[in-house]
């Protein structure tokens, strides 16, 4: 049976099919979905895991306020660090920092997997050094 990105290939359904299907078992993958869209910049940008952390670790943040589970592994450094900050027991900038370094794990990778293959077309690409991510609208 064919899937509807399949059907009709638009960049939306594809979108749609990630946050749908996608292969993330945790909801960074919503995490990850709002802050591209919030960075949200010409087609061919650059944006630094700098930047992006600093969105996806808000909306981590905000999700393990209301839920304090996120994925199914029983222990994470990056959502350790993530419910310190909602505890006031580090602040903003070691929030980010800890994100860059922690926060990415898989779900970059993950990202454009559904159906157990990688979509045709991609939101972001990952230069070499794995430092900068492109971001397409």
């Amino acid at each position: 049976m064919s899937k509807f990105y399949e059907i009709e290939p638009s960049l939306e359904n594809y979108w749609r099919a990630v946050i749908l299907f996608g292969r993330n078992v945790a909801s960074y993958k919503f995490a990850l979905a709002k802050s591209l869209h919030e960075l949200k910049v010409s087609p061919n940008s650059v944006i630094t895991l700098d930047q992006l952390a600093d969105p996806f670790s808000r909306h981590i943040c905000d999700h393990l306020k209301l839920v304090d589970k996120q994925a199914t592994s029983s222990s994470s450094k990056f959502l350790d660090f993530c419910r310190a900050f909602n505890a006031g027991e580090i602040d903003q900038q070691t929030l980010i920092a800890k994100t860059v370094q922690y926060g990415f794990v898989n779900v970059i990778d993950a990202f454009h997997n559904v159906h157990g293959q990688e979509l045709p077309k991609r939101f972001f690409y990952g230069c070499p050094e794995n430092t900068w991510w492109y971001h397409f609208n």
